[in-house]
Parts: structure tokens; C-alpha cells; sequence
């Protein structure tokens, strides 16, 4: 076996352990959905309408980055 199958194989192995552990976040996060977490706001707050839009702000902000980082990325990737 010459080193560019073992590093290959490794390669794989690593990839394969990134995409289980990011599709297992994803599925525990789409559960959540819904279901209030423990310390938030409740509805009747008054402050809880600003915290909505921080939190939103937020994400949009986090969608935009990886949505730069995929662009990026795409470059790289052989399709």
C-alpha cells in the first residue's frame, strides 16, 4: 500500500467522522425547533421582542458568513 492510499484512506475516515457528528448537530437542532430553552424570554416580556431581533440579526449574520465560506470553498472542490 503506497502513502497516498493510506493518506486517502485517513482523509476519508476523518471526513466521514465530521459529516456524521454535523449531520447528528443538525438533527438534535431541527428537534429543538419549537421547544423554548431554558432561560429565555417568555412572550408576555417586554424585552422579549428585542431579543428576538438580536438573536435574528445574529443569524443573519451567521448565514451570510457561510454562505462567503461556501463560495469560497467551492473553488477547491472537484465536481
Amino acid at each position: 500500500m503506497n502513502a497516498n492510499r493510506m493518506i486517502d484512506m485517513i482523509v476519508r475516515q476523518v471526513m466521514r467522522r465530521l459529516v456524521t457528528k454535523g449531520v447528528d448537530k443538525g438533527f438534535d437542532l431541527a428537534g429543538r425547533v419549537g421547544k423554548p430553552q431554558q432561560g429565555q424570554p417568555s412572550a408576555n416580556d417586554p424585552q422579549a421582542a428585542q431579543h428576538m431581533k438580536q438573536n435574528g440579526d445574529r443569524q443573519a449574520q451567521n448565514v451570510k458568513q457561510m454562505q462567503r465560506m461556501t463560495r469560497q470553498m467551492r473553488r477547491f472542490m472537484k465536481f
